[in-house]
C-alpha cells in the first residue's frame, strides 16, 4: 500500500502495474532485461511527481493490450489515440506526437508519397501504416512483417522499394544497428497522438496521470527527458531542413544574380538587350505555365488517389470535378460529364441537390450519414458529405461519397451473432426442459413393458386377481397393435432424446478446448441435428434428401475443437440442402454424399450434392466475406468465409470447392491428424 498526495489529501493506493511493448525503441524496450526508453522515463517521472507506487513490465504488444482489456494491468505506457480504441480504453493527454516517414535506400528515386504507387512497400503487420498503405496504394505491393526492425533490415538488404514507419523510433534503430544505407525522404505525415491508456471508466487514475504529466512539463523534467532521447535526432532533422531550404533559396537567388549581371552587360548593346528581354519574358511565361501544369497535375493526382468518390460542382450544380473513383462507380469519363448538371449525370443524387444548395447558402458542411440504394440487386450503403467552397472568388461545393457497406454488414453480423447467442441459450434451456418429460415418457414405457412381460410372478398374480392372464393380455395387445404402438413411443422418445442431446452439445458455449474427435461421428451428429429442418415458405423438407455415407473404416480421430468443426459441417450441409431444393430433377432426386477417408497425415472429408452447381466465377469468390448468391435479405455471405477461417486458421487445414454447373458441387476439407502448428 503506497501513500501519495492528490488535491492536498493523503490517499492510500495499491501498486499500479504499468505495461508496455518489449521491442519498441526508443519509446519502450528491454535492454539487458531492464525496461528502458522515453515512455519508461516519463511514467517514472509522472509517478514520482504524483506519489504513485508503480511496477513496470514489458511484454509483447498483443499481450499488453489483452492484459489491460482484462484488467490484469492498470496502465499502458504508450498507445496511439483513435476513436475506435475509446470504446475499450480511456486516454491521457498526449505525452508525445509521433510522425511517420518514408524510409528508402540511398540513391532511391522515391522522393514523396506519390512516388509509392506501383512499388513494393514494407509495413509492420496491423500497424497504423499497414491500414494507411492498403487504403492509399491499392496498386502497390504491400509487404507486412512482424515488426519495424525487420522492415528496416529487409529494406537495407536490398529487398523491396520503401518502408512506411514511425520516424523517430526508426531513426533510433538505424543508428543503433548501423544501417547506414537507409535514409528518410519526403515530408513527415500521419501525425498521431501518443498517450497513456487506462481501462475504460478508470477516471481517478487517469486524472492522476494527467496531473503528473502537467507537473513534469511545468518543472522542466519532461523537456529534460525528451532532449535525452530525441534531441540528437531532431537536431539532425533540423540541420537537414536548413540545408534543404538553403538550397531552395540560394539556387533561385544565384540564378537571379546571374541574370542581373547578364542584363547589365546587355545594357551596352541596346539592340541585343531588347531581343534578350523578349526571350526572357517568353522563358518566364513558359516556366509559369509549366508550374501551373505541375500544380494541376499534383492536385489531380491527390484527388484521383483518394478511395472516395469525389464530385465537384459549381453554384449551379454543374459538374467541374470528377475523380477516378467516380469514373469506376458510374462508368462515365471526366470529359463526358464536365459542365453537365449533376441530376443529369448521376440521377441517384437528385435527392442530394437540396443539401448541396443548403451547403452553398450556409457555408456549413452537410452530412448524410447512411444512404441506402441498390446496385446489381444488392444493397449498398453510402456516407455522403457535402463541403462548401468558402474561398473568395470560388463558388461551388465538393461531394464526397464513401462506400460503408462492409462496415454496415459487419455491424449486422455482430447483431446477428448476439441474436444467435441468445437463441442458443434459449435452445439449451428448452432442451433441458424437454428432457424432463422425455425421461418420464421413456421411463413409463419401460415400466409398462416390464409390467406386461410373461413369467414375472407379480404380473401373473395381479392378472389372476383380475380374472385374466398375462398371455391373454399379450394376445389382446398384439391383435390390437398396442405392443407396436408402445415400441413406436419408445423409439420416438429415444430419437427425440438423441436430437435434444445433439442440440445441447452444439448450443453449449465452447471453451475452445481441442481434443481428438472422430469426424464420421461429428458428421452423423450434424445430420441428426438438421434432419428435422423444414421450411414451410420454401416447401422444403430435409428428410426428402437421400444421405449416402461413404466412410472408410479405421479412419483415425483428428485433433480439433469439435463445436467449431461441427459448425463447419452444419454450414456446408445446410447450404447444400438449400441449393438442392432449387433444382428440378428429371430422374432420381436430391442426394447428398458424405465421404471420410485417411490421406497420409490428414483426414479428408468430402460433402457432395447433386444440386445446380456453380460456375467458375462464383467458385473463386465463394469464401470471400459478405459474398453471397442469395437474394437480398436471405443471407449475410459469412457462413462459408467463417467456415474457411475455422478450417485454415484455427486448425491448420485446407478447404476447397469443386463444381460442375448444373450437375454437382463438392466441398473438400482436409484436417491434420496431429495438432496443427497454426
Amino acid at each position: 500500500m503506497a501513500l501519495y498526495m492528490f488535491h492536498g489529501q493523503v490517499v492510500h493506493a495499491e501498486n499500479i502495474l504499468v505495461e508496455g511493448d518489449n521491442n519498441y525503441p526508443p519509446y519502450e524496450y528491454l535492454k539487458d532485461g531492464v525496461p528502458t526508453g522515453f515512455n519508461v522515463d516519463i511514467i517514472r517521472a509522472v509517478a514520482k511527481a504524483s506519489g504513485l507506487n508503480i511496477g513496470i513490465n514489458l511484454r509483447p504488444w498483443s499481450e499488453v493490450i489483452d492484459n489491460l482489456e482484462k484488467g490484469a494491468s492498470d496502465v499502458v505506457l504508450g498507445m496511439y489515440f483513435s476513436p475506435a480504441r475509446t470504446e475499450l480504453f480511456d486516454f491521457s493527454i498526449p505525452h508525445n506526437i509521433i510522425s511517420h516517414s518514408i524510409f528508402v535506400r540511398s540513391g532511391s528515386d522515391i522522393r514523396r508519397l506519390e512516388d509509392l504507387h506501383g512499388k513494393e512497400i514494407l509495413v509492420q503487420r496491423s500497424d497504423i501504416m499497414h491500414d494507411y498503405a492498403l487504403e492509399h496504394y491499392p496498386d502497390a505491393t504491400i509487404v507486412p512483417v512482424a515488426d519495424q526492425g525487420a522492415a528496416l533490415k529487409l529494406l537495407s538488404s536490398g529487398k523491396h522499394d520503401a518502408a512506411l514507419l514511425g520516424k523517430i523510433q526508426n531513426l533510433f534503430r538505424v543508428a543503433e544497428e548501423d544501417l547506414d544505407n537507409l535514409e528518410t525522404t519526403g515530408a513527415d505525415f500521419a501525425f498521431g497522438k501518443y498517450c497513456f491508456a487506462v481501462r475504460k471508466g478508470n477516471a481517478e487514475l487517469l486524472g492522476r496521470l494527467n496531473e503528473g504529466l502537467n507537473l513534469i512539463k511545468k518543472s522542466g523534467k519532461y523537456d529534460e527527458i525528451y532532449e535525452k532521447w530525441f534531441g540528437v535526432y531532431e537536431r539532425k532533422s533540423l540541420y537537414d531542413k536548413i540545408i534543404h531550404y538553403a538550397f531552395l533559396v540560394l539556387t533561385p537567388l544565384l540564378t537571379f544574380l546571374a541574370l542581373t549581371m547578364l542584363w547589365v552587360g546587355l545594357l551596352r548593346h541596346k539592340v541585343m538587350r531588347k531581343t534578350e528581354l523578349l526571350r526572357e519574358e517568353l522563358r518566364e511565361r513558359h516556366r509559369v505555365e509549366q508550374n501551373l501544369q505541375e500544380v494541376q497535375l499534383y492536385l489531380s493526382s491527390v484527388i484521383n488517389s483518394m478511395p472516395s468518390i469525389i464530385i465537384g460542382v459549381d453554384k449551379e450544380c454543374r459538374v467541374n470535378q470528377w475523380n477516378l473513383e467516380a469514373e469506376k462507380a458510374y462508368g462515365l469519363k471526366l470529359e463526358n460529364v464536365l459542365k453537365k448538371e449533376l441530376s443529369e449525370v448521376v440521377p441517384d443524387l437528385i435527392g442530394e441537390l437540396e443539401r448541396v444548395r443548403t451547403a452553398l447558402k450556409t457555408g456549413i458542411k452537410v452530412v448524410d450519414p447512411m444512404v441506402r440504394r441498390y446496385v446489381d440487386k444488392r444493397v449498398r450503403y453510402e456516407n455522403i458529405t457535402i463541403y462548401p467552397l468558402n474561398e473568395p472568388g470560388v463558388e461551388g461545393a465538393v461531394i464526397r461519397i464513401d462506400d460503408i457497406t462492409d462496415r454496415m454488414n459487419f455491424e449486422q453480423m455482430v447483431m446477428q451473432n448476439e441474436k444467435m447467442l441468445s437463441v442458443g441459450g434459449l435452445a439449451a434451456g428448452m432442451a433441458h426442459e424437454i428432457n424432463n418429460p422425455l425421461a418420464i415418457i421413456l421411463g413409463n414405457v419401460q415400466n409398462i413393458t416390464r409390467q406386461i412381460t410373461p413369467g414375472l410372478e407379480a404380473n401373473d398374480l395381479i392378472a389372476q386377481e383380475c380374472g385374466t392372464s398375462i398371455d391373454a393380455i399379450h394376445s389382446y395387445m398384439e391383435r390390437r397393435g398396442v405392443s407396436h404402438k408402445i415400441e413406436s413411443i419408445f423409439e420416438a422418445g429415444v430419437r427425440s432424446a438423441k436430437i435434444v442431446s445433439n442440440m445441447l452439445s452444439f448450443s453449449r458455449k465452447s471453451d475452445k478446448i481441442k481434443g481428438r474427435h472422430s469426424l464420421p461421428e461429428l458428421l452423423d451428429m450434424t445430420i441428426d441435428l438438421v434432419s428435422s429442418s423444414y421450411s414451410l415458405k420454401e416447401k422444403y423438407d430435409f428428410k426428402q434428401i437421400e444421405i449416402v455415407r461413404e466412410y472408410e473404416s479405421g479412419v483415425p480421430a483428428v485433433w480439433c475443437e469439435s463445436n467449431e468443426i461441427q459448425q463447419v459441417f452444419l454450414n456446408l450441409i445446410r447450404n447444400g440442402a438449400e441449393a438442392l431444393q432449387t433444382k428440378k430433377y428429371s430422374s432420381g432426386g436430391p442426394r447428398m454424399v458424405l465421404r471420410v477417408k485417411h490421406a497420409g497425415g490428414l483426414v479428408r472429408v468430402e460433402i457432395e450434392d447433386n444440386g445446380p452447381g456453380m460456375d467458375e466465377i462464383v467458385s473463386k469468390r465463394i469464401f470471400e466475406p459478405f459474398y453471397t448468391t442469395k437474394e437480398v435479405g436471405k443471407g449475410t455471405g459469412l457462413g462459408l468465409s467463417v467456415s474457411y477461417f475455422i478450417v485454415t486458421e484455427h486448425h491448420g487445414g485446407t478447404m476447397e470447392v469443386d463444381s460442375m454447373p448444373g450437375e454437382w458441387t463438392r466441398f473438400i476439407i482436409q484436417l491434420p491428424i496431429e495438432e496443427a502448428k497454426c
